[in-house]
């Protein structure tokens, strides 16, 4: 029997491409039905426009399409996160819907994870943005490789193909849809990267623009801690206040030296740094408990139900499709 491919994309505002962009997805993946069998998940992350009324009417179309409304606009994250959980598929692609990423590469992504990977990640070696765009893209997965130790040279790109088995348990919070390359990692995931073409948007307005940029040094830093110590945060916070205990544990040392061998009250000449020593072991207790307090919270984290970070609207394909 055929793999059945799960071919997932979100969708905001694209009025003026969705209809090529389901098209090519197609026309690509039509080759390919001797070894493969396709559904096409597009996920609406409340659409302001035309557009979810187009999917609905493609449903009459084409046959393999299912279209997710979600109640709102949830962000590009949560819209990811719902067309993984949607997709029925042992292998998953995805790919953003406004055609600067090109359907008819999907067959190279699918060859490649036959050769034994996971998941497939697709590199836009030859950027078509402005370096307003390129150099921050650049500086951010220069520090993920580091801070992760995974050699991939884009993370930012959603062009990527995984095997189902990988994605089943994934929860996905905030932008941490560019990270899925470590998470999966972290599982035991074996990881390829292939070049792909990126081209500027042909037709209507960017829905994630360069504002994300910003966030990235953000989700860099709770990057560092899941990597490391989403398991163990007591760790992290103990490197904290043990160099706050230092310091202030060092501090009243030399008051003390200085006193003893000068034969003068240094507290007294000295109360501004006494009182910056005594800061710094307070910060220290402090830092100690908030780690505490992390276990504790890690371990009800690991503990509770199934949760999602979006709700589903209904559900298109072609059984209810509006033609």
């Amino acid at each position: 029997m055929a793999k059945l491919v799960s071919v997932a994309s979100p969708v905001y505002n694209e009025e003026s491409s969705i209809e090529e962009f389901v098209k090519r997805i197609s026309d690509a993946v039509g080759p390919l039905e001797s070894q493969y069998s396709f559904e096409i998940i597009l996920v609406d992350d409340g659409s302001e426009d035309q557009t979810l009324a187009i999917m609905k009417r493609l449903c009459g179309i084409e046959k393999r399409l299912r279209v997710i409304q979600l109640r709102r606009n949830y962000g590009q994250t949560a819209a990811l996160q719902a067309g993984l959980d949607a997709a029925e598929g042992e292998i998953i692609a995805t790919l953003d819907s406004d055609l600067q990423h090109f359907p008819e590469e999907i067959p190279a992504f699918l060859d490649k994870l036959e050769e034994g990977y996971d998941l497939v990640c697709g590199w836009r070696h030859r950027r078509s943005e402005g370096i307003m765009r390129r150099w921050p893209s650049r500086v951010a997965n220069l520090l993920i490789r580091r801070i992760a130790g995974i050699k991939i040279n884009d993370f930012g790109t959603t062009f990527r193909a995984y095997r189902a088995d990988f994605t089943k348990d994934l929860r996905l919070l905030g932008e941490f849809h560019r990270f899925l390359p470590v998470l999966i990692a972290n599982m035991g995931g074996r990881i390829a990267e292939i070049p792909i073409q990126n081209v500027e948007r042909k037709m209507g307005k960017s829905s994630y623009g360069i504002g994300r940029t910003f966030g990235v040094l953000f989700d860099l830093m709770l990057l560092q801690f899941l990597t490391h110590y989403l398991d163990r945060p007591l760790r992290a916070f103990g490197k904290f206040a043990a160099a706050a205990f230092a310091a202030g544990a060092f501090i009243i040392g030399v008051l003390l030296v200085y006193a003893y061998a000068a034969g003068v009250q240094a507290v007294l000449e000295h109360i501004g740094w006494f009182m910056i020593s005594i800061i710094f072991l307070l910060t220290s207790v402090q830092v100690i408990l908030t780690g505490i307090l992390a276990e504790i919270l890690v371990r009800v984290l690991y503990a509770q139900g199934d949760r999602r970070v979006y709700s589903v609207r209904h559900e298109w394909n072609a059984k209810n499709s509006e033609v």
